[in-house]
């Protein structure tokens, strides 16, 4: 809030504060403070449009301690009136308390008036002004005690420690010096026409717009998350985009896994005729597999050690397979060939018998590229 407007209340003569109240006000960091009344500094923070911040003096306020014990600590609320009663002037009820954690069991407690808190809201609310925050200016420039700041009017804030702190005019300043000793001597001295707001917008205090003052957030006004709006924009969009594509490829897998079904179906179909194929097809597959090893025929002899020097000698011969085909129940093997001359076909069939199978040439044809047959090849026994 180092550029929202900044108002300066301070008290003279205690009178009671209202919108016609005296005020110092700050537009933005490094405009000149012009003295107004409270009314026209919340007019002039309204069409600025920013969030308003006010800052009291502390003679508008009661700044104090309390050592509370733990089990009163809980109840720090409820406590508070009744512990102060005895320091306060005014009736605790009339009082909004706020506190925070101190040293040790200490409570830093700010005792300000409810009528005071109640008039700032509708002054600035009247305005069409944001008042966002509400500071006490002792609290802001802790760092800067002891000090004195010069006030309109020819008055003086000598604050020496956070509860110590009194308004006077020059002729009293001049009078409290010897009291205070080194004390003032060593003083940051803050004029209220331009450094005191440079300091003020380089500290802030603890906000007292708390519980029932909390500040309300304005429709349009942005949120706590505003500056990491875009990042979560971003994030968003990052996230939707991976989500997009994982359903992308999800549906691509899931097509090209139904194009790849479709095409083992059509394959299966054509290495097992009449038999259809379904959506289990590894299953059936393996089934299928497993009745062929198992054995056929009445020897209980099996498929695959039949094929096995069926593809050996087809590997080492020169004659062109055309066709292969079993018959589960004969437990035999057609192999349809193409040779160039009826010596081929002899020389297979010869090497099919050397590797234990019973071979021999059911039939064959003449062709006009040489000769086609038929070998039936056999387990022996």
């Amino acid at each position: 809030m180092s550029q929202a407007p900044l108002i300066y209340l301070y008290d003279i003569d205690e009178l009671p504060l209202g919108g016609g109240s005296p005020a110092l006000f700050q537009s933005a960091r490094g405009s000149s403070a012009v003295l107004t009344t409270l009314d026209g500094a919340c007019g002039a923070a309204a069409e600025t449009g920013g969030p308003l911040r006010i800052i009291l003096c502390a003679s508008m306020v009661r700044l104090t301690q309390v050592e509370l014990s733990r089990k009163q600590a809980r109840h720090l609320d409820r406590v508070m009136p009744y512990l102060l009663e005895e320091n306060l002037l005014d009736s605790p009820d009339a009082l909004f308390f706020n506190a925070r954690k101190g040293e040790g069991d200490e409570y830093l407690v700010t005792a300000i008036e409810q009528d005071l808190m109640n008039t700032l809201r509708e002054r600035a609310s009247v305005a069409g002004a944001n008042l966002q925050s509400v500071e006490v200016d002792i609290e802001c420039l802790a760092s800067a005690l002891p000090m004195v700041v010069q006030l309109p009017e020819g008055k003086n804030l000598i604050a020496t420690r956070r509860d110590a702190y009194l308004v006077v005019d020059e002729h009293a300043l001049n009078e409290l010096g010897p009291l205070f000793g080194d004390t003032l001597a060593d003083a940051t001295q803050i004029d209220s026409d331009g450094s005191l707001f440079d300091l003020l917008r380089q500290h802030q205090g603890p906000q007292l717009m708390t519980g029932a003052y909390a500040p309300r957030k304005q429709s349009g006004q942005p949120g706590a998350l505003a500056e990491w709006r875009p990042l979560l924009i971003l994030a968003a969009s990052i996230l939707f985009l991976a989500v997009v594509g994982l359903r992308v490829q999800a549906w691509r897998y899931n097509v090209a896994a139904e194009t790849a079904l479709a095409d083992a179906m059509k394959q299966y179909e054509q290495l097992f005729p009449g038999d259809k194929a379904t959506s289990a097809l590894t299953r059936q597959f393996q089934s299928r597999l497993s009745r062929l090893s198992s054995g056929g025929g009445a020897a209980g002899t099996s498929f695959f050690p039949m094929l096995v020097p069926v593809a050996e000698v087809l590997k080492k011969s020169s004659v062109e397979p055309k066709r292969l085909q079993y018959d589960q129940r004969q437990n035999n093997l057609l192999l349809d060939v193409s040779a160039k001359d009826y010596a081929q076909l002899e020389a297979l069939q010869n090497a099919l018998r050397e590797q234990g199978a019973k071979a021999s040439i059911a039939n064959y044809r003449n062709a006009a590229q040489g000769v086609n047959a038929r070998i039936k090849v056999e387990q022996p026994g």
